[in-house]
Order: structure tokens, then sequence, then C-alpha cells
């Protein structure tokens, strides 16, 4: 059974929370990710009858991401004005009933009525939830806590694609599995009542946090255009679909991994290195993609690319808790997570690679060039790791150390 201990090992918060919040976050997450993979089966499928069912499906695309943007920037402007809790049933509720809705209904209204409720049930709770996640932890053990969540996340997606793959399961049995795992987040609140706390707030947020959130915002919105377009330059092929259908399932795993490096790593020195790190991996392997495309440089990029979504994940779940206080952090939240949700709706539109099929090495140049450029930013923002909670914790675990010296040569 894997050990997760290291991890959870001296956490100020309680094990109770934990479970909930990963739960919680990380079962809408992973319902996001799963579903997202089969809008296409989802819309075309209720629609089968109809003439125009692509224009159809880019309505139903449309729609779905455009409710989860309007949605999320509703939930986090009133979400601390209202009963967290029934919000947050009611939410969970939502998406689950919506994903059921697509087995069951057909026809062009449907299609309409689904979609929509599908972006609600993404977008409204989302920024309540990671703003729970904020005020829940403190500053040097979020990103720790935000890894055990991507990691739940990914490792759920992965399962669920396992199991409609190995029981070769229909669209409607497959949605009914994504309405179960959606589902799941309805334990959190068994476990945990995620009520929303009466805070007064008497501190407002310095104006120097919001230009940080910005300063951290602007590489994470580069980031998904570029990684948003760069499908768009691999082939449309039965070779290539074979890789990218191999390097998505390694991306998975990959992200799963590296979003507990990231914790580790961003709780030990700081939210700046793995996004360096992130900027840096996938710079270069867009630098490859146009180099030379190829069975192998598609599975690399993906994998690559997987990493670095890893590291991403998990400094977003964390950095806007960091630069936020209680009563607010649901907006910082809403900001952070609406806009990257809006560039992929935008990218969504984009017909495919015979746009770029002439000009791919220099489009991968381009993002490259960009990704690079997006590190002075990050080298501008402050850091939201406190030094002395890095000195603190060095110096923690070196009397630890002597301590474990000193019993050894007592023994």
């Amino acid at each position: 059974m894997l050990n997760l201990r290291f991890l959870t090992k001296d956490l100020k918060v309680s094990r109770r929370k934990i479970i909930a919040l990963t739960l919680l976050i990380s079962g809408t997450l992973a319902w996001f990710f799963l579903l997202s993979g089969y809008l296409y089966d989802i819309f075309t499928n209720m629609t089968p009858t109809e003439p125009l069912w692509k224009n159809y499906f880019n309505i139903g695309q449309g729609l779905f991401y455009g409710f989860a943007i309007f949605s999320a920037v509703i939930g986090g402007f009133i979400g601390k004005n209202i009963n967290r809790r029934k919000l947050l049933i009611t939410w969970i509720l939502l998406g689950t009933f919506s994903t059921l809705l697509t087995v069951f209904f057909h026809g062009l209204i449907f299609l309409i009525i689904s979609s929509s409720l599908l972006g609600i049930s993404l977008g409204l709770g989302l920024p309540i939830s990671m703003a729970f996640l904020g005020d829940c932890t403190v500053v040097e053990e979020r990103a720790r806590i935000s890894g055990l969540i991507i990691l739940a996340t990914f490792l759920i997606a992965f399962i669920g694609k396992l199991v409609v793959r190995t029981l070769s399961l229909e669209l409607s049995a497959a949605l009914v599995l994504f309405a179960l795992i959606r589902l799941m987040s309805f334990s959190a609140l068994a476990i945990e009542k995620c009520d929303a706390r009466q805070i007064k707030i008497e501190a407002q947020v310095p104006k120097v946090a919001y230009r940080d959130f910005l300063y951290y915002l602007f590489p994470w919105v580069m980031f998904c255009i570029a990684a948003g377009l760069a499908i768009n330059l691999i082939p449309a092929t039965l070779e290539y679909a074979s890789a990218v259908s191999l390097g998505n399932n390694l991306r998975f795993i990959s992200i799963a991994i590296f979003g507990v490096i990231s914790g580790i790593v961003a709780d030990r020195i700081g939210r700046k290195p793995p996004i360096i790190i992130g900027l840096i991996m996938l710079g270069f392997s867009f630098a490859l993609l146009g180099f030379s495309m190829s069975y192998s440089s598609v599975v690399i990029y993906l994998v690559t690319s997987g990493i670095a979504w890893g590291l991403f994940f998990v400094i977003f779940l964390a950095v806007p808790g960091d630069l936020s206080i209680s009563g607010s952090r649901e907006k910082c939240y809403a900001v952070g997570y609406t806009l990257p949700l809006g560039i992929l709706f935008a990218l969504s539109t984009i017909p495919g690679w015979a746009i770029f099929s002439n000009s791919s090495s220099s489009i991968s140049q381009l993002f490259s060039l960009i990704l690079f450029l997006s590190i002075v930013p990050i080298l501008l923002a402050k850091e939201t790791l406190p030094r002395e909670k890095v000195h603190d914790r060095q110096m923690k675990e070196h009397l630890e150390n002597i301590e474990r010296l000193i019993k050894e040569n007592k023994e």
C-alpha cells in the first residue's frame, strides 16, 4: 500500500481535514479531467440524428466552458456571503445530476441544458472549495497538502480511464462511473462540516499582494496558452493518435508523481523553483516537438508536459492561499482558475493541426521563447513562503539529526 507518511508528518492540520480537503477537491477535478476527454462523444451522442452535429458539439463545448467561467466568477464573489456547506452540497449534487442527464436525454434542447449545467457544476463551487483549502492550512504546509490533492486527483482519473478501457464500457456506463466519482466529493461533507467561518476581517490585503499575484498569474496563463495550442501541432493521423493515447496515460502518472514532489519542494525551499523548472521543461519540450515531429517526440512531449503540469497544479493551488486572507480567498481562486478556463474555452475553437501544418517549427520556437520570458515575472515576484519558515524547518531537522546521532552513540 502507498505510504504517504512522509507527506503528512508533523502537519498542523488534522488528518480529518486533510482527507476532507482531498476528497472535496480531487473528486471534482478528477471528474472534470475524465469528462473533458469525452465531451466530443457526449455532445455528438446527444444529437445523433442531427445533420449539423459538429456545430452542435461546438455549441455544447462553448456553453460548458462559458458557464464554468461565469459560475466560477459568481461563486468567487458570493462565496463568503452564503452558507458554504449548503452551496457545496448543491454544487456536488448538481454535478452528479447533470452528468447522468447526458445519459438519459437527447436532442438539441437537452444538449443546451446539460452542457450549461455541467459548466455550472464545475465552476460554481471550485473557488469556495479551494478557499477552504487556504483557510484550513498554514503557509509552510499548504503545498504539501496541495500535492496530496493532485496525487489523488490523477490517480482517481487514471483508475477511471483504466476501468473504462479494461471493461470496454460504453459511453452511458462510463458516464455513470464519472457521476459516482463526482459524488465522491460528497463524502468530504460527512467527514468535515466545511462551514464558512464567520471572520471579522480587520486587515486588508496589501496592494503589493495583488501585484505579486499578477506576477505569478502571468506565467500560468502563458503556460496554459502554449500547452493548449501545442496539441494542434501534432498531426491528426493514426500513428500520432497512438502516440497521443500512450502519452496522455503517462502524462496522468507524471502529473500525480511530480505533483507530490512539487509540494515537498515548495514547502521546503519556496514556490518559485518549481514554476521556473516547469517553464524550462515545457519550453525545451516544445523545441523538441518543432525540431523533430515523430512518435517518440510526441510521447516525450506529453510526458514532459505532464511533469510541468504536476509542478504547476500544486503551486497554483497554494499561491492564491498564500497571497490572500480569509474572506478574500474565493476571489483569488476564482481569478486564478477562471482565467485558464477562459483560455481553454478560446483555444477549443481552433480547428486543428491544419492551421499549423506549414509552420509547426516556428510556432514551437515561439512557444518556447514565450515560456522562457515568462520566468522574468517570477523572478520579480515575492516568494510567498517566508524565509523564517524555511529556517525554522531546517533548524528543526538539524536538531532531530543531532538527537538521533546522540541516541545512536549511546546505544
